[in-house]
């Protein structure tokens, strides 16, 4: 996920130079990023069809709180003055913490799949279970670490803590936390791509076993479709984590500019949620939970998962 914007100077009011239909569209995408996601979530929690595992879960209600946290300053971006100190420093601290967090449940939920793979192909059963608090606990580690980091650097220098030059988000003025969070984010993200390779080349070297074999009480076999699309999406914060470094050569080379740095960084974070929710909430046993007025789709199976659900 992409990291928390910094700046060497802040802009306290900013008001004369926020771009008012650059704040709507950051709003826009959050605001139906926060629908979608949230919509598909609450469709698997009540759906006696829809199984998923519990790391599912806490990805997408991170993605939720994603579009939450990144609104709270909403009604303040385009004052005059500066926004309440408290509520900025609160978004701040959440923003930094926010990408590590969720990438490495995205780590997680590929870690699962691994081990889930592992326990059928190579007769060990047990070890999803063994590491099952390792995979729900790391993701709320990451977020509150780095959410105490920030909010003890921010108490501890309040005047590091302002808006940020697009009226959008507040942030911290210092470089330590915005390089402790890219710095968790690539290091999530090159592990992601390390379990994926692993991933991929268990299922191609024993595909045609992984079709006979069954992962869940009902007999449902394994599909790629899962796997497929958690690789689709584990491609943002890769992308995310070029966007942050993008953003501080921008806002280096931008020092004795009086143009603000490119609100991209800005953008892409706006559209994750809306993202996650795309590319999960297409998933046919969501689309069939949806679409219940159609008898054709409300007969289908539900989506093959492993076990548990990835």
């Amino acid at each position: 996920m992409a990291a928390p914007q910094n700046s060497a100077a802040p802009t306290p009011s900013g008001a004369n130079s926020v771009d008012a239909t650059l704040v709507a569209l950051f709003d826009l995408l959050l605001i139906v990023g926060f629908f979608v996601c949230t919509a598909v979530l609450l469709t698997a929690v009540f759906s006696k069809r829809i199984v998923r595992s519990r790391q599912w879960y806490i990805f997408m209600g991170f993605g939720s709180w994603w579009a939450i946290q990144h609104q709270l300053l909403l009604g303040h971006q385009l004052t005059p003055g500066p926004p309440p100190h408290f509520l900025c420093l609160l978004q701040s601290s959440f923003i930094y913490a926010a990408p590590p967090a969720n990438t490495f449940c995205l780590l997680c939920i590929f870690l699962q799949l691994f081990l889930l793979l592992l326990e059928a192909l190579k007769n060990r059963p047990g070890l999803e279970r063994m590491f099952s608090p390792f995979l729900i606990g790391v993701p709320f580690l990451a977020y509150f670490g780095v959410f105490l980091v920030a909010l003890a650097n921010g108490l501890g220098h309040p005047e590091q803590v302002a808006r940020d030059e697009h009226g959008l988000t507040c942030h911290l003025t210092s470089s330590a936390t915005m390089y402790l969070t890219a710095g968790l984010v690539t290091f999530a993200c090159i592990a992601m791509i390390i379990i994926e390779v692993f991933t991929f080349t268990l299922l191609w070297k024993n595909y045609d076993r992984v079709q006979q074999l069954n992962f869940t009480t009902q007999g449902d076999q394994i599909s790629l479709s899962i796997a497929i699309r958690t690789s689709i999406f584990s491609l943002l914060p890769i992308l995310a984590v070029g966007v942050s470094i993008g953003m501080i050569v921008s806002r280096s080379s931008s020092t004795n500019s009086s143009e603000p740095p490119s609100a991209a960084p800005d953008l892409v974070m706006a559209v994750l949620p809306l993202s996650a929710g795309v590319i999960y909430g297409t998933q046919r046993d969501i689309l069939a939970a949806w679409m219940f007025w159609k008898p054709s789709l409300s007969t289908l199976s539900p989506e093959k998962l492993p076990k548990g659900g990835v």
